[in-house]
């Protein structure tokens, strides 16, 4: 099974008026997520912008799109590749949303223990159940 994980920055401060230190920024991130086994990293399609508005294409400068098996030790790859970029960030790290399907986590401020509580989470939650395996027994 292939999935779609949606990486989104949100460094409005910095990067509104820097657009080119954005792309830069994420072109480092995207060859990162490339070294592992994901079948493909890529700038999300905006699609054509409604009539009367800017173009969509600048409001989706900030994100990435990685395609990848449903496995979840890939999973936990990209997120600690993205974690690893945020903390090499100049200035404070960006704050970074990742949506998979119907599951968001937001990786925000410095606070370590709950970033990896949080991946920890996402990860439980993007993990098919082992057939055979009963949850709710206590």
């Amino acid at each position: 099974m292939v999935d779609q994980l949606r990486i989104e920055v949100h460094d409005a401060e910095r990067f509104d008026r820097d657009v080119e230190s954005l792309l830069r920024e994420l072109d480092g991130l995207r060859e990162d997520l490339l070294q592992l086994d994901v079948e493909d990293v890529g700038r999300p399609d905006a699609g054509p912008a409604p009539p009367g508005s800017r173009s969509s294409a600048l409001e989706q400068v900030n994100a990435l799109l990685v395609t990848l098996t449903a496995a979840p030790a890939l999973l936990h790859q990209v997120v600690t590749v993205v974690g690893k970029w945020r903390g090499r960030a100049s200035g404070p790290a960006p704050d970074v949303s990742l949506t998979m399907g119907d599951r968001r986590l937001e990786l925000r401020g410095g606070d370590a223990e709950e970033q990896r509580r949080m991946v920890a989470l996402l990860l439980d939650a993007s993990t098919p159940p082992v057939e055979g395996r009963r949850t709710g027994d206590g």
